[in-house]
């Protein structure tokens, strides 16, 4: 009888030990939203990363459109940093991006934000996009006419 009730409690432990290791299995493989640089490269699909008028009013507020790119339900987009440097707008977009389980289901599509812009001058206006590419950072570019 002693002997059942020893192999009881080894059991008992064992199972004990076995849960408690795959709770922390299953905490430690949980998934999280982490920032980064957004993907600019399109993958092929019809959506422009750069979307802005062909022509602006210097001195005037107009609005561009920026998109990144990712697999669907893992991107969310968020903040973009913007410096204006003269005739120059530099852009670079930044995502929220979903790590871990569950995992990411498959499909690629854009993910639109706006930035506001102003050119002071009149003359040619280029609006550069900083993000990263399939194998390395990449910088597209789009020029547009500034009228006086």
């Amino acid at each position: 009888m002693r002997r059942t009730f020893g192999s009881s409690i080894v059991v008992a432990l064992a199972v004990l030990g076995c849960s408690q290791l795959a709770d922390q299995g299953r905490s430690s493989t949980a998934g999280y939203w982490s920032r980064a640089v957004g993907f600019v490269d399109s993958g092929g699909i019809s959506t422009s990363p750069i979307d802005a008028p062909d022509t602006v009013l210097a001195g005037a507020r107009f609005t561009v459109t920026i998109s990144t790119f990712g697999s669907t339900g893992c991107i969310r987009p968020d903040r973009s940093h913007v410096q204006l440097e003269g005739s120059a707008a530099n852009i670079t977009p930044y995502d929220s991006v979903w790590s871990n389980n569950p995992p990411c289901p498959p499909g690629w599509q854009a993910y639109p934000r706006t930035v506001e812009l102003r050119f002071e001058m009149a003359g040619t206006g280029r609006i550069q996009l900083h993000g990263r590419g399939f194998d390395h950072d990449l910088t597209l570019e789009r020029t547009l006419i500034v009228r006086p």
